[in-house]
C-alpha cells in the first residue's frame, strides 16, 4: 500500500505541494500529469486557491465564445475548463476541441511539461493574500474534500506555516514570478479586475492573440459581473451542490470584493502577517504592494 506524507488529517503533501485525501489524486497520477499532452493552442488559467480561478473561468468563457462561437457549447465552465488535478467532479482528460483551457493549481516544476516546451500562453491570477486565506477558510466550510477548520485561529497559522490545501501562498506567486522567463506567462491582479475589468480584459486579449470587438469586449465583461454570474448555473457551480460536492454554491463565487480580511484578521494576526509578507516577498516587486 502507498505510503502518503499526511502533514494534517485531511492533506498530504508530495513533491512540495499539499494535496486533498478525499479525493483520487495520488503520486503516481501527479507523476503523469508532465505528460499530460499539451497542444500549442492550449490555454492555462493558474491560480493560487481562492485567487480568482472561477472569476478568470467565465471571462475566458466569454472570450473564446466571442472569438471562437459555438466553443462553449451548452456545458457548465467546469466542464468547459476542467481542472487539471481533479478526479472527483472533473474530466480534464475527456475531448474537448481546440483551444481548449484548463485550470490548475499545481506548483510550476509538477506542470505538464508541454506547457514550457510548447510556449502556451498561461494566464495567472494574484490575489491579495489575506482575502485568498479568508476566502479559503470559508470555502473550507463548504467544500466536502476538505475538512472543515475548528477555527479561524488554527486555519490562520495553517495558512501561514502552508499546511493546507495546495501548501503556501508566498512560494507558490514567488515561484510562479520567477519562471516568468521559462513560460509565456500573464499576470492578472485580481484587484485590478475589480477597479477596471475591462481593460483588463483588453489586455487578456491582446496576450491571447485574440482580436474582439468593442461591442464582443462589453459582453464579456457585462457576462462575468459577480452579480451576473451568481445567477448563471453555468458559472456558479450549482451542479456541484446538487451532486453533494459543495454545501452551497455562494462558497465558489462569494463575495467577489477586496479588503473582506478586514473583517477576520485580528490586529496581531494582521501585524504577523504584513512582517511575513515583507520578509517573503521584498525582492519581487510584481507583488510587493499587495499588503
Amino acid at each position: 500500500m502507498e505510503t502518503l506524507d499526511m502533514i494534517t488529517s485531511d492533506i498530504f503533501r508530495y513533491k512540495g505541494m499539499n494535496f486533498l485525501i478525499k479525493d483520487k489524486l495520488r503520486p503516481k497520477d501527479i507523476d503523469a500529469l508532465q505528460d499530460f499532452e499539451i497542444r500549442p493552442s492550449d490555454v492555462f488559467i493558474i491560480t493560487f486557491p481562492k485567487s480568482g480561478t472561477v472569476w478568470m473561468q467565465q471571462i475566458l468563457s466569454q472570450v473564446m465564445e466571442e472569438s471562437h462561437p459555438g466553443w462553449a457549447k451548452d456545458v457548465t465552465n467546469r466542464a468547459q475548463i476542467p481542472y487539471l488535478e481533479g478526479r472527483t467532479a472533473d474530466d480534464p482528460f475527456r475531448e474537448r476541441k481546440d483551444p481548449r483551457v484548463i485550470r490548475t493549481h499545481l506548483f510550476p516544476e509538477l506542470l505538464p511539461r508541454g506547457v514550457k516546451d510548447k510556449q502556451i500562453k498561461v494566464l495567472y491570477v494574484l490575489r491579495n493574500p489575506k482575502d485568498a486565506l479568508v476566502s479559503l477558510y470559508h470555502f473550507a466550510h463548504s467544500w466536502v474534500l476538505m475538512d472543515s477548520p475548528r477555527s479561524f485561529e488554527e486555519f490562520f497559522k495553517q495558512f501561514m506555516e502552508g499546511k493546507h490545501f495546495v501548501g503556501s501562498w508566498f512560494s507558490h506567486v514567488k515561484q510562479y514570478v520567477a519562471a516568468r522567463e521559462q513560460l509565456d506567462i500573464h499576470f492578472v491582479r485580481y484587484e485590478d479586475m475589480l477597479k477596471d475589468l475591462r481593460g483588463e480584459v483588453v489586455k487578456m486579449c491582446a496576450f491571447l492573440g485574440k482580436e474582439l470587438t468593442d461591442g464582443a469586449i462589453d459582453h464579456v465583461v457585462e457576462a462575468s459581473t459577480f452579480n451576473n454570474m451568481k445567477k448563471n448555473p453555468k458559472a456558479n457551480y450549482k451542479d456541484l451542490v446538487e451532486t453533494s460536492l459543495y454545501a452551497s454554491a455562494t462558497m465558489s463565487v462569494r463575495t467577489g470584493v477586496a479588503g473582506d480580511w478586514k473583517n477576520h484578521l485580528t490586529v496581531a494576526q494582521n501585524e504577523y502577517f504584513d512582517q511575513v509578507f515583507r520578509e517573503e516577498m521584498s525582492h519581487f516587486p510584481l507583488i510587493g504592494d499587495m499588503e
